[in-house]
C-alpha cells in the first residue's frame, strides 16, 4: 500500500513559463529559453510591451515586468 500524503505537504505546480526565466536575463535570451523549453520553432515567441510593441532585445525581463505592473 502506498503511504498517504499529508494535506499540508501537497505539492504546488507552477506553470513552466514561470520556472524558466530569470529577472536579470535579457529579453532575447528569455524568448530563446521559452522556445527551447516548450519545443517551439525559432522566432515564434515575442515578448511585448503593454502598448503592443515588441520589447527591445537588450532590455531585461525585470524591467519589462515593472513596465507591465505600472501599466496596470
Amino acid at each position: 500500500m502506498a503511504a498517504k500524503r499529508k494535506a499540508s505537504a501537497k505539492r504546488e505546480m507552477k506553470p513552466i513559463r514561470f520556472k524558466v526565466l530569470r529577472i536579470d536575463s535579457s529579453i532575447a535570451t528569455a524568448q530563446e529559453t521559452i522556445e527551447s523549453r516548450l519545443g517551439l520553432p525559432s522566432g515564434s515567441v515575442r515578448l511585448v510591451n503593454p502598448n503592443g510593441r515588441k520589447a527591445r532585445a537588450d532590455r531585461t525581463v525585470g524591467a519589462l515586468l515593472r513596465y507591465w505592473e505600472r501599466a496596470g
